[in-house]
Formats: C-alpha cells, structure tokens, sequence
C-alpha cells in the first residue's frame, strides 16, 4: 500500500530541446480600465450591471502615487492597455484648456492634460501603451460607420509628441456591443471590416510607428465568440499583415453578474479541463489570425470584476500562472492582464496599492520567465494536475526555467533532467484561499520585490544557489523537486549535455 502511494505521489518531466515560440519581453501585459483612469463606473460592492457596466462609481485612479509608480516599474518592461466598456463612451479634446466642445450625452471626456498625465504615468515607470479608440455608438453616422474625427485628432496628437504609445484599438468587446449598448447598435463582421480598413488606414497615415489592433472580442468559456467578428476580419484585406488580432477571455464570472456558463467558486479553476479550456479558444484564433499577432487584450480570474474573496487570493495565482504558460505556446504573443490595480482581480488593491498575490506571482514569471518557450510533459498520468511550462531563463546564460503546477491535494516529487540551482516554490499561507503568500515556507513581504537582487533576500527566503554534480558515465543529472499541495514552482535549471 504504501509503495503504491509513492508511486502515485512521483512524476517525471521530460524537457523538450525545440524551440516552440520567442515572447518579447512584455508578454505579460497589464491594463487599467477606462473607468478608473477617467472616474466612471467601476466594480465596488454592488451586484448587478446598468448599460453594460458596473452600477458603483469611482474617483479616478491617482497615476502620480509614489507606491503605484513604485510597483508599476517592477513590472517593466510591460505595455499597459487604456480600455474596457466604457472607452466606448469617451471623447476626446485635445484642444487648448478653456476651448469649448459639445459633448453627447452620457459620453466622458479625455481631456489633453491627463492624457498627458497617463504618458507621463507610461514612461516613468517603463511601459508602453495600448490605447482602446471609441468605436462605439456615439462615433457612428446614420448608416452605422464608424466616425474617425474624434480619434483622428487623438491620434495626430499623440505621434506629434511622441508620447509611448505602441499601439491602437478599434473598440472594446466590439462583437459583444448588442449586450454593453443594445441589440441595435450591433456592429457586423462586414461592418467591422470596413471600419477597420478605415482606422488601420488612419494609423499607417498619422503614426506609422504605431500598430493597429482589433477586434478585442469577448471569447466565452466552451461557447467561443459570439456575434463573431474575428473570422471574417481575419479572411478580409482589411487585416493587413502587420495589424494585431485581438480578443478576450474570462475563464468564469463572478457574482455581479447575471449572465455566466461557468460561475466562480474556489473549486472551478483547480478543475483540468477548465484551465484546457482556453488552450481550444486559442487556437480558434490562432487558425482565424493567418498568421498576423495575436494579443489577449484583456484577461482576468473572473468577468465582472472577479469574485470577491477568491480573485484576490492565491487561487487566483494558480489560473494566472497557468494560463501565461499555456498560452505562450499555444503562438499568442501578449497577455494582458486585467487589471494592473483595480476590484478584486486588481495585482493591486484598488485603495491602498498593496500588492495582491498575483502580484508576486507576475513579479516572478518577469523575472525568471525567460522569452524562449520548450515543451514540457508529465510522463505518469496526472489527470492534468501536474502541470509544467518550460522557457529559457531569463538573463541567465544557458540555464532554464521550469514552472510546475500542482493541482493535487497531497505532495508531489517531481524529477528532472538537469541540475536545480535555485527554486521558488509559492503556495498560500493559511488555506488556498488567502492572501497572504509564502515563497519557499517564508511569508512574502514587500523586501522581496524592493531588495530582490539583494544577497540578503536570497538567504530569507530560502533560494540561495545549490550545487549538485553531473551524473556518472556522461549521462545528465536527475533532480528531484517537492511540490506541496496546489503549490507553484520555478525551478531554475542547469541542462547537462549527455
């Protein structure tokens, strides 16, 4: 009985040599929604959604605090995207302070000095920027074109000043416009192709630096696309070659609101297939793309905000840190990840700036993740609950970095080719679903991230280099890692040569 436990507890990973994918170094991106950079409706305590968006209001988010520019810069180099529902309802005037211009009902306005004030945020902490241009119902004519005077505008601005801005968006959740603005401003996949012709025109014509991006369609869980969009644009020349196909994805929703095939709770995301289930969507895209980028412009633990007490937890760590694996082999070149700071499935607390979980875990991948992606596989059957992604290391010569997954409830003893030098293993602090995070058995402070090149940090937390010897008779060593219950490892490895 007990050999059979032990056998049952031991996988082996096999390291792939191929090189499947290179990521730039901003694969993992992050976002700030339009809402809380403008002051607008944003997820707080409320259930329920109006017009598409949350029913709470918020102040804008102070870009100038010395602790979010502090934490922002960790996570450089990064792009940072400007969108969400309601960058489908701003204006902009880019006008001198004092000139007066009529705006539509119910629309926001993007005024030129905190415009600059978000390229100033960018640029201090490292970023570049993605920024959401409304394509929604306030910049269409009678027949449903898009109107590109107001961006136009926007955009001649930004090139005439060089402000960091790497790239464009034509609309947010374009496809999903019949539930976030109703039925009749639903925009067709014909209609989206002569939108974005136009736009990547416009792009090409006033920032030729810049790349055009569209669509940014909702992709649901098991259901895909509705209304879709992505097929068609990816077939039509409107698409040129160098554009960027985009679309998001929420592998479940929480509470707030009504609509959801897949509702959060603490055990949906331990399950398999339901972290698979992004891996399929993907190559929907993939196939539909022909070739051009793909981003994930917008990504989080659950739609709506995430889910209260769960999204803002270490079982958030666990979906994160799979799906960035996932999907950098799966030819997806950006994640971004919603949201940099805001609601439950901020990185940041929205009103403190204390850095969550997925923080840390976002700082790690950054700093250990490097851009060369392998395969990896589990020999033994798992049922999917050991889980490895391979990439080089980053800034470490020769040497690899190996992220293993435990979905598993007991301890597992992972073995690897190759000579561990330093590991840090992440698991929570008080059940699965607490905020607090321990790297190597020592809860995570703040030093880990201000003093992370420091020797003394190393020794606090347990990383310090270890050493180890090649195997006899030319062949590579085999190093044997333990994996607690639901932990997350990044295993830094030294590959012998046989």
């Amino acid at each position: 009985m007990a050999a059979a436990r032990v056998k049952r507890n031991h996988f082996t990973v096999l390291l792939g040599t191929e090189q499947v994918a290179a990521l730039s170094p901003g694969y993992l991106s992050l976002t700030i929604d339009t809402s809380l950079v403008l002051g607008g409706h944003w997820w707080g305590r409320a259930k329920g959604i109006s017009r598409g968006v949350a029913r709470d209001t918020v102040a804008p988010v102070d870009l100038r605090d010395a602790r979010l520019v502090a934490l922002a810069k960790l996570l450089a180099p990064s792009m940072i995207r400007i969108g969400g529902t309601e960058a489908d309802r701003v204006r902009y005037r880019m006008e001198a302070p004092g000139h007066s211009v009529a705006n539509p009902d119910g629309e926001m306005v993007l005024e030129r000095s905190l415009w600059k004030r978000i390229n100033a945020f960018a640029s201090t902490v490292g970023f570049e920027i993605l920024f959401v241009v409304n394509a929604g119902p306030g910049q269409r004519d009678a027949e449903g074109a898009w109107v590109d005077s107001s961006a136009r505008e926007l955009i001649a601005y930004t090139a005439e000043k060089r402000f960091p801005v790497r790239a464009w968006e034509l609309g947010n959740e374009v496809n999903a416009y019949p539930i976030t603005h109703g039925f009749r401003y639903r925009v067709s996949a014909s209609r989206y192709r002569e939108d974005f012709a136009r736009f990547s025109g416009l792009i090409r014509k006033l920032h030729p630096r810049a790349l055009a991006v569209g669509p940014g369609s909702a992709v649901i869980p098991a259901l895909g696309e509705p209304n879709p969009i992505i097929p068609a644009l990816g077939r039509s020349e409107a698409m040129r070659s160098d554009n960027v196909m985009s679309w998001h994805y929420y592998p479940q929703q929480s509470s707030r609101g009504r609509f959801a095939n897949r509702r959060a709770s603490e055990k949906t995301l331990l399950k398999p297939r339901h972290l698979e289930s992004v891996r399929k969507q993907a190559r929907r895209v993939v196939k539909n793309a022909r070739g051009r980028q793909i981003w994930m412009t917008e990504t989080g633990h659950a739609l709506y905000g995430g889910e209260p007490g769960l999204s803002d937890t270490y079982l958030s760590s666990i979906w994160w840190l799979d799906q960035l694996g996932l999907l950098a082999g799966e030819g997806v070149s950006r994640v971004f990840r919603q949201s940099l700071v805001g609601s439950d499935y901020g990185l940041l607390a929205q009103d403190t700036f204390e850095p969550r979980p997925d923080y840390y875990a976002s700082f790690l991948w950054k700093r250990l993740m490097g851009n060369a992606v392998f395969r990896a596989r589990v020999v033994e059957k798992s049922g999917g609950k050991i889980r490895a992604y391979h990439h080089s290391a980053a800034k470490k010569l020769r040497s690899h970095c190996l992220l293993l997954i435990s979905l598993r409830d007991a301890r597992s003893l992972i073995t690897v080719a190759g000579l561990v030098w330093r590991q840090y293993i992440i698991e929570s602090v008080g059940g699965i679903s607490s905020s607090q995070l321990a790297l190597n058995g020592v809860p995570v402070e703040d030093d880990l991230v201000f003093a992370w090149e420091k020797e003394s940090t190393r020794r606090k937390y347990r990383v310090a280099a270890k050493r180890g010897e090649p195997g006899g008779n030319g062949h590579a060593a085999m190093s044997e890692i333990i994996l607690p219950p639901y932990a997350c490892a990044f295993v830094l490895l030294r590959r012998q040569r046989a």
